[in-house]
């Protein structure tokens, strides 16, 4: 089993370490296509600021026909989506946190949840009818704050792309909908929610010094092979190959039928998190497996 936070810190490093390689955008030909293809890795804590820095980004957002997202922007921003997430993060009155935990192990999680948002004076008692696995999230975004303070979830990186496109005429279509993707984050069962959250809470300290250790590898850049150490690091998830085939590889493979649709029809610039796009059932490389030229831009 595999907590949500451990799998975003997974995921995290993931992004970090192909962006070490300065290799977030990638163009796909041959096979066919008329015109090339992009697809960029993005990550939800990159500001909207980096789009300028990438190599070939203009030609990228010039040279497409549409912008492909995990999801669309216009359907992930609707008051209709909001209010159906918020609606799925809600756990039935039978099994809210306190009812899921016994006192000892509620006192765990209350006394994290404490680290994260003491400060701003919400106490976890007021999330008692979110599922475990919203709280988890929740945290998780706390912890991003932390490490990049300058993150600001109004212009990531991810819609910035989307909005720049369409603002050029390009339209958004995604890759999911905004149900599939409640449905894996919110809809599993709410005990291994709960066990994955306390699980979560007790490492702690152990998550955040590897972040640390990962952030701090990241930025010198002279330190690869630590990278690779946390990235599999089984305490953190790395090593489960279930979880990993359900929330990354799988949805890759879907992806990928769905690509090779649409590409030879339209340019399409695809943005998905990085953490998709590296290793033998990633993206990049199930898409040469079906005959495409992958490259890096420059």
């Amino acid at each position: 089993m595999i907590t949500m936070k451990r799998l975003s810190f997974f995921l995290v490093v993931a992004v970090l370490a192909l962006a070490a390689q300065a290799q977030l955008l990638w163009k796909v030909s041959g096979n066919g296509l008329g015109r090339p293809s992009y697809i960029l890795g993005t990550c939800h804590f990159a500001p909207a600021s980096m789009m300028e820095k990438i190599p070939g980004m203009e030609q990228a957002l010039e040279g497409c026909d549409v912008v492909v997202g995990e999801i669309n922007k216009e359907e992930m921003m609707s008051q209709d989506t909001q209010m159906k997430m918020g609606m799925a993060m809600m756990a039935p009155p039978d099994s809210t946190l306190d009812k899921l935990y016994s006192p000892e192990d509620y006192a765990i999680v209350e006394k994290v949840f404490d680290k994260y948002f003491g400060v701003m004076g919400v106490k976890l008692s007021q999330m008692n009818m979110l599922k475990p696995s919203a709280i988890s999230m929740q945290m998780q975004a706390m912890q991003v704050v932390k490490y990049f303070p300058n993150f600001d979830e109004s212009e990531f990186i991810d819609m910035a792309v989307q909005t720049r496109a369409n603002e050029m005429g390009r339209p958004s279509i995604g890759l999911e909908s905004v149900q599939e993707q409640t449905d894996l984050l919110f809809n599993g069962s709410l005990k291994e929610q709960a066990e994955d959250l306390l699980d979560a809470c007790k490492k702690d300290e152990y998550f955040m010094v590897q972040t640390s250790a990962l952030v701090e590898a990241y930025i010198t850049m002279d330190d690869l092979s630590k990278i690779e150490s946390i990235m599999t690091d089984p305490e953190l998830g790395g090593d489960d190959p279930e979880v990993m085939d359900k929330l990354v590889y799988d949805r890759n493979r879907n992806w990928v039928e769905k690509l090779v649709k649409m590409m030879p029809e339209r340019a399409c610039l695809v943005c998905v998190g990085a953490g998709h796009l590296p290793g033998d059932q990633g993206l990049l490389q199930l898409l040469r497996d079906r005959g495409y030229t992958v490259e890096p831009m420059q």
